[in-house]
């Protein structure tokens, strides 16, 4: 069930987008950050050249991304939203045992083909609306629905440790949310704020 929507300020300002070299910049954080994640299972793992190739796009993301996987001899996961179960894949992932072989594999393939990071990341005013969203609306929400929601950090402190999110109201194991139709109802009923934004408070611009 939902609840009523409290009066919130308007989303304020983003910052402007990223010039050429901020993006690149951020590309090649994006890779450290994917190799890191390869060093945690495997520290002695020997890292590839930058393999990038091209970025990717909405439209040919899936497309790319299979074919990588699939000349590397990774098994193809699809991934669908909980209201788009019988539809084309919202994302396209690979499957396996997680040997270094295949980590390193997966790894070459996103660095390869990576999407443009354009927009900077949400300023402190711009999480802070997030912050008020979460704990005026969505929190509240997800509780009027049965679920069990931590107690949030103060406003500053939250603002302050993006993007190390140290609360983040959620469904959990809640195994209700494992069935397509009330995970779906749910989300209808509680958008999280990138759901809210998409469909509520930007279409009116």
């Amino acid at each position: 069930m939902g609840i009523e929507m409290p009066d919130l300020a308007p989303y304020p300002e983003p910052d402007p987008p990223l010039s050429e070299a901020e993006s690149e910049t951020k590309r090649l954080e994006n890779a450290d950050a994917r190799w890191q994640r390869v060093l945690a299972s495997f520290p002695d793992a020997v890292r590839p050249a930058d393999p990038f190739e091209a970025y990717v796009t909405d439209e040919n993301r899936n497309d790319v991304l299979r074919a990588c996987y699939e000349a590397a001899g990774l098994q193809i996961e699809k991934v669908h939203a909980a209201d788009n179960a019988d539809g084309s894949p919202d994302s396209i992932g690979w499957t396996g045992s997680g040997s270094e072989a295949e980590l390193i594999a997966a790894y070459a393939c996103d660095t390869a083909y990576p999407t443009k990071t354009t927009r900077p990341a949400p300023n402190d005013t711009e999480l802070g609306w997030i912050y008020d969203y979460l704990t005026d609306f969505y929190a509240p929400c997800l509780a009027a629905n049965g679920i069990e929601v931590p107690e949030p950090p103060e406003r500053e402190v939250w603002v302050e440790s993006y993007p190390g999110f140290a609360w983040f109201p959620s469904v959990g194991d809640d195994p209700r949310f494992m069935d397509r139709d009330i995970d779906a109802a749910l989300q209808n009923a509680c958008p999280d704020p990138d759901g809210y934004l998409l469909t509520v408070a930007r279409s009116t611009e």
